[in-house]
């Protein structure tokens, strides 16, 4: 099945209606606040949607994306790969007190208009489901530079005593 790019929004209400099916990518040098905890802008993300409604009746989003990109290693510091997997339940709402109602297996989406922004949705899973912490398996450890040795040199004069001021912090009774 081929890809086409992600729509920049959606009528929510009408994709429900209809039982829609989303199947996309989208680069992710548009997913600014995405971006902005990774080590760069490049990659991209499949997304998979599809709108309906459930057997209680709620206006329904179920998604999965999978995003490749880059992270900033916490233990070397340089760029490297990994796979995001997203993967959501939503419920369509329009109130906070709806949004209350919702079973547990659902989490609510509130819109305040009808159309939904796609690339908003699929920023705020992406970064729910981006590692807080990201490090190389075992290799890294050849990038990580060897500190250099630190010589703390001190001129002790004859008949000075070198651990004098050590006395000096003991409490005296």
């Amino acid at each position: 099945m081929q890809r086409q790019p992600l729509p920049k929004f959606v009528d929510a209400r009408k994709f429900v209606a209809s039982g829609m099916e989303i199947h996309a990518y989208r680069q992710v040098d548009g997913l600014d606040l995405f971006v902005a905890g990774l080590a760069n802008n490049s990659g991209s993300v499949d997304v998979d949607l599809r709108f309906f409604r459930d057997e209680q009746g709620f206006k329904c989003i179920q998604g999965n994306a999978v995003a490749q990109v880059e992270v900033i290693c916490q233990r070397c510091l340089n760029p490297m790969p990994i796979c995001i997997e997203a993967e959501f339940n939503l419920a369509i709402v329009w109130t906070d007190e709806q949004a209350k109602a919702l079973p547990k297996s659902l989490d609510p989406l509130i819109l305040e208009e009808e159309s939904l922004v796609l690339a908003d949705l699929l920023q705020e899973e992406l970064i729910i489901n981006t590692p807080f912490v990201s490090f190389h398996d075992e290799e890294c450890r050849e990038f990580i530079p060897e500190p250099e040795p630190v010589e703390v040199v001190r001129d002790i004069e004859e008949g000075e005593k070198p651990f004098a001021i050590l006395g000096q912090l003991k409490p005296r009774d």
